[in-house]
């Protein structure tokens, strides 16, 4: 594997838990919110705002050109 690939594996898998880290604490504040009666959403919206949190995430931590 050449250096090249490396860092493209290593970028794509950063990505990966960046976004996966976005999931979790939709997931998380889902479960706690449910847990106090705040609030109860399906799973599918659960999914959904996890991946507009991961987006939302990359786009402030993207350096601006």
């Amino acid at each position: 594997m050449t250096q090249e690939n490396k860092a493209i594996l290593i970028k794509r898998f950063k990505s990966f838990v960046w976004r996966l880290g976005g999931l979790v604490l939709s997931a998380v504040l889902n479960f706690a919110g449910g847990q106090l009666g705040l609030f109860n959403m399906p799973p599918e919206v659960v999914a959904v705002v996890g991946l507009v949190i991961g987006e939302i995430t990359k786009q402030l931590n993207t350096p601006k050109k």
